[in-house]
C-alpha cells in the first residue's frame, strides 16, 4: 500500500486546495484500498454525483464514503444534510465511513473505517439551520460525534503511518459485524452499553457499576420501563460475542 497523496498533475489542474483533497485521496482510495468486509484486493470508484456513498466493493456489495481531513479526527466531524443522514440511518444505507488524516506533505497518517452499522441516531447532531444571507439559506447539516462510537466502532487501517495487517483488520470487523443484522433500536442498545463500560476506564467491572447509569440509560430510550434487565442481556450478548468474560459475583471482564 503506498502512502503518498501527492501528485503534481492534480495540483496543476486545480487551484482549490479542498477539490485537490477529493480528488487525491478518491484517487488514492481507488489505487490502494481494500475491502475491510471480504478482504477483495479493491473497491470501486462509483460515478460522480452517486447519493452518500464514494466507492462499492463488487463482491460483497458494501459501500464507503469517504472524508479527508489534515486536522486531528475531532470528537465532531461536520457532514452533510441532516435530513439525508438520519434518514439513510433508518433504511439501513448508510454506507461505512472511512476517515483519512493526511500530512502538510500529502501522505496518509491515519486511516479508520467506522462500520454502517454503528450509526445510530445518538451520535447524529443537528446543526442551525443556514442564515437567510446563505446561498441554500435553510439547509441543516450535521455533524458526527465521535465520541460516542465505541472504539469496537473506529477500526483503524493505517495508524500513526504504519499499516495493519489486513487480517488483523478484518478480524476486527467480523467480531461486530454481528450488529449488521441486529435491529437498529437494539444496536443502539449495544452501543450505549459499550460506551458505559469504556467510560468506567477499567478492564474489571461490577454489574452494580453499569446499574449506576440506569438514569442515564432510561433518558436515552424512553420507551423501555426495564433498564436492569436490558442491561444484563446486552452484557449476555457482549459475553457471547466475545467482547466480556463473565468473572462470577456480578463481575466482568473485558476481553
Amino acid at each position: 500500500m503506498e502512502l503518498q497523496l501527492y501528485n503534481q498533475g492534480v495540483f496543476d489542474k486545480y487551484k482549490s486546495n479542498t477539490q485537490r483533497i477529493r480528488v487525491l485521496s478518491e484517487d488514492w482510495a481507488e489505487k490502494n484500498l481494500f475491502c475491510v468486509s471480504c478482504l477483495s484486493e479493491h473497491i470501486l470508484k462509483l460515478k460522480a454525483g452517486t447519493p452518500v456513498a464514494d466507492f462499492i466493493c463488487e463482491i460483497c456489495q458494501e459501500t464507503f464514503q469517504l472524508k479527508s481531513q489534515n486536522n486531528t479526527l475531532a470528537k465532531k466531524i461536520v457532514d452533510g444534510a441532516f435530513s439525508t443522514m438520519i434518514q439513510s440511518i433508518k433504511e439501513g444505507t448508510r454506507p461505512n465511513f472511512l476517515f483519512l488524516q493526511y500530512t502538510k506533505d500529502y501522505c496518509v497518517k491515519n486511516l479508520l473505517i467506522v462500520p454502517s452499522f454503528f450509526f445510530v441516531e445518538e451520535i447524529i447532531e443537528k446543526r442551525r439551520p443556514l442564515s437567510e444571507n446563505a446561498r441554500r439559506r435553510g439547509w441543516v447539516g450535521c455533524n458526527l460525534l465521535m465520541e460516542k462510537i465505541p472504539k469496537e466502532g473506529r477500526i483503524s487501517i493505517i495508524k500513526d503511518g504504519a499499516i495493519l495487517e489486513k487480517k488483523e483488520v478484518n478480524e476486527k470487523w467480523r467480531k461486530v459485524d454481528f450488529m449488521k443484522k441486529t435491529p437498529l433500536s437494539e444496536r443502539g442498545w449495544t452501543i450505549d452499553i459499550l460506551n458505559v463500560i469504556h467510560s468506567l476506564s477499567k478492564k474489571t467491572f461490577q454489574l452494580d457499576e453499569i446499574y449506576r447509569f440506569e438514569g442515564e440509560l432510561a433518558r436515552i430510550h424512553p420507551n423501555n420501563l426495564h433498564i436492569k434487565d436490558k442491561i444484563r442481556q446486552q452484557l449476555q450478548i457482549l459475553r457471547d460475542k466475545g467482547f466480556l468474560r463473565f468473572k462470577g459475583n456480578g463481575a466482568y471482564e473485558l476481553d
